[in-house]
């Protein structure tokens, strides 16, 4: 919480209004989508209305089941949402290197490669809410308890297995590009 709600924005404010240090903005786009992860996993914690007797047995702090499915949707994004981000970083990070020793490339490249950067995050986020978003309530499928401040959903195997593989792709494109990298910066 103290990472994601107060270090990461004051991080962010002062990478913004830096003069000295310029961050390119997949950076800050990586810092913007893991606040926002941050806040999507601590929504029951802001919670301060009551809670009726129904949910209070069963969903504990939570004001309604439509609540907790919309938070468990974006969780379940959140999670593919931060780690492309991460992807995107890396690979802006190959591109920078790889530019400094071969040149840069033309402006048109640039400008392609930095919107697919900045937007395959929010695109992945969509893509695995929309389907949480669409769930019904159906008891066994929605998670929430004391010990965590996030609400999970329990769909389909087959939602849940294509979002693991999803991320595990993302590792392995980050884990190529970042030895990419390191083959960059350290030649042989």
């Amino acid at each position: 919480i103290i990472g994601g709600h107060i270090g990461l924005p004051i991080l962010l404010i002062f990478s913004i209004f830096s003069k000295t240090a310029p961050r390119d903005l997949t950076f800050l786009n990586f810092c913007v989508t893991w606040i926002f992860s941050s806040v999507t996993f601590s929504v029951r914690l802001y919670h301060l209305g009551p809670a009726s007797q129904y949910f209070e047995a069963t969903l504990p702090f939570i004001d309604s089941v439509q609540e907790c499915l919309n938070q468990g949707a974006l969780v379940s994004g959140a999670q593919v949402m931060t780690d492309t981000a991460m992807c995107a970083l890396i690979v802006q990070l190959w591109f920078d290197f790889r530019a400094a020793i071969r040149g840069p490339r033309s402006p048109r490249q640039i400008r392609w490669t930095r919107a697919m950067r900045l937007a395959a995050p929010y695109m992945s986020l969509l893509a695995f809410s929309l389907p949480g978003l669409s769930f019904q309530f159906q008891p066994g499928r929605l998670m929430a308890s004391q010990q965590c401040f996030y609400c999970m959903l329990f769909n389909n195997n087959t939602f849940l297995i294509s979002q693991y593989t999803v991320l595990v792709s993302i590792l392995i494109v980050t884990l190529r590009f970042d030895g990419m990298l390191t083959l960059t910066v350290l030649p042989a």
